[in-house]
């Protein structure tokens, strides 16, 4: 087999780009996904996965690490259509990662252009290939095996994985919520059912509601997402997840999830599970503290007799003030004396503005924030003795907001379950990011079998991608949605690769547009009229691998 190596001349690639002679250029935009591999590589992440996915297939023609492997890049690309996979797998880092033996880069000598040499895996093809595995290998793959294999791996197998790559920390402290997966209204979604919602997306009974009300609901096609995150640090850490049709009540999944988590990685690292009103159980609760060691803290419903004895009792008894957390302090910087005599100057213009205006609505206006700890009530479901905290907002007018919250836990602050429940915003923001940034309603296919691999998938590459976001010192980035991480990870990491007679020069982005824009004459004409052509290779769509 004939082979041309491309060795690094960078000095006679750049003089010959310079006379506008050069034979391609390949833009390199991905080096944080080829670090996201090395890493998951490194570490045997990969490896340790994939010897559990469920598969179908008798005999692997693809190894699973690989099809593992395909369906995080395309992932990290917010792709979930398979056809994208080869567009996927040429512009991005998975192969740079991968060893020379599975894929390499020549110049093919009719068209000069760059291309992929790919060797497959089942020694099999009789043509060149453009990539490691055809896309279709990829959505059988995924389509045949059941929904519940799929959801069973992620909630077991792959969390044991995650315990021995230490993603929980010893805080301890899981949320649990049900979310709304929509869906176009197609019969032909496997597992989905029609509800209806208000205008909040709530789920209501249409026929208990107003004529008003009637008006802003909808009828919405659904699935129900219910799982248990993790926060860990900075970052997240999605510990189990079950896919559902949407009239399903999210207790009863969930609890059993916890049980199952506890069983699987062992007592102690689930301490504190944090849940919404809508799964208050007594006997479960009482079964996570009493059996498996975990503190719930849950919100009060107002229509509980819990929730009356406490309001009744703390009409008795002493509130403090309610104090928010402080915030993290921002470094102070120095500036200069013009900057800081402009500033309060907008300052005393906006007083000023401000002074001219209305007086608020008194509705609006807060005058205090308390709190009232009760500390030992008993509940017939719950054997131990736990602890209630109410909270009370009162504003301008006179009228005042009260909530609360019950938790097993013994506090010696009475604060702190105020300021631990806030950390339930965190999952809101998960599933948002999720939604709106990693598509996970996206569906391509309507079996449930898909559509559960999806979730499966998007969760493990997001909860990866925060791995990689710790393990490199930039958990920082860990709330900011995929776009901006890969930015920000891509900053120092945008390089044009000029290919001229089987070497090459790497250049950083800016220096490449300085190049560019500093071409003559003649040089600039023949550098256009190449690039003219690369453009419409590029736009033209690839190759057959496997030609009829």
């Amino acid at each position: 087999m004939d082979l041309n190596l491309i060795e690094p001349h960078p000095r006679r690639v750049l003089e010959a780009f310079r006379r506008g002679e050069f034979d391609g250029l390949e833009i390199i935009e991905q080096a944080d996904e080829k670090e996201f591999f090395e890493l998951c590589l490194r570490e045997k992440l990969l490896e340790d996965l994939a010897e559990s996915m469920p598969t179908a297939r008798e005999k692997e023609e693809v190894p699973p690490w690989f099809v593992l492997a395909a369906n995080l890049s395309l992932r990290l690309h917010d792709e979930h259509a398979f056809l994208a996979f080869e567009r996927v797998v040429r512009c991005g880092g998975l192969l740079s990662a991968l060893d020379p033996g599975i894929v390499s880069r020549h110049l093919d000598p009719e068209s000069r252009h760059i291309v992929l040499s790919c060797e497959g895996f089942n020694g099999k093809n009789h043509y060149d290939r453009q990539t490691p595995c055809d896309h279709d290998t990829l959505r059988k793959y995924v389509r045949d095996v059941p929904a519940e294999q799929w959801q069973s791996w992620f909630n077991g197998p792959v969390q044991k994985v995650f315990q021995a790559h230490g993603f929980f920390d010893p805080r301890g402290v899981f949320i649990g919520d049900g979310s709304y997966l929509f869906v176009p209204d197609n019969p032909a979604y496997e597992g989905s059912v029609l509800m209806w919602f208000d205008e909040h997306n709530h789920p209501v009974d249409y026929e208990k509601l107003t004529s008003v009300e009637r008006k802003k609901a909808h009828l919405e096609r659904c699935y129900k997402l219910v799982s248990l995150l993790h926060l860990r640090g900075q970052a997240f850490v999605y510990a189990a997840a079950a896919v559902v049709a949407g009239n399903q009540h999210e207790g009863p999944i969930l609890y059993r999830l916890v049980e199952e988590f506890v069983r699987l990685v062992g007592l102690g690292v689930i301490k504190k599970l944090i849940l919404d009103r809508g799964f208050i159980d007594g006997p479960r609760i009482g079964y996570c503290k009493s059996v498996l060691g975990i503190d719930v803290l849950i919100p009060l419903k107002s229509n509980m007799e819990l929730w009356q004895d406490a309001c009744a009792m703390a009409q008795r008894l002493p509130w403090q003030p309610w104090e928010e957390p402080a915030p993290t302090p921002t470094p102070v910087l120095k500036r200069p004396d013009a900057i800081n005599r402009r500033e309060q100057t907008r300052q005393k213009t906006l007083a000023a503005k401000k002074a001219l205006q209305p007086p608020p609505d008194p509705a609006t206006v807060l005058t205090s924030r308390e709190l009232c700890a009760i500390k030992g009530f008993r509940w017939g479901d719950i054997p131990t003795p736990f602890n209630v905290v109410l909270m009370r907002t009162s504003y301008a007018d006179g009228h005042q907001d009260t909530w609360g919250l019950f938790t097993t836990e013994d506090f010696a602050d009475p604060q702190q379950p105020a300021r631990e429940y806030a950390w339930r915003v965190a999952i809101e923001e998960r599933h948002r990011q999720l939604k709106c940034f990693y598509d996970l309603t996206d569906f391509h296919s309507r079996t449930f079998n898909a559509v559960s691999a999806q979730v499966v998938f998007v969760l493990l590459t997001y909860t990866l991608r925060q791995y990689h976001l710790w393990k490199s010192s930039n958990d920082d980035l860990s709330g900011l949605h995929p776009e901006e991480i890969r930015r920000r990870l891509n900053r120092q990491y945008q390089y044009v690769v000029i290919y001229y007679q089987l070497a090459y020069a790497q250049l950083p982005l800016v220096t490449f547009t300085r190049e560019v824009l500093e071409l003559k004459g003649p040089a600039r004409r023949k550098a256009m009229a190449k690039i003219r052509l690369l453009e419409r290779s590029f736009l033209r769509p690839l190759k057959n691998p496997r030609p009829p």
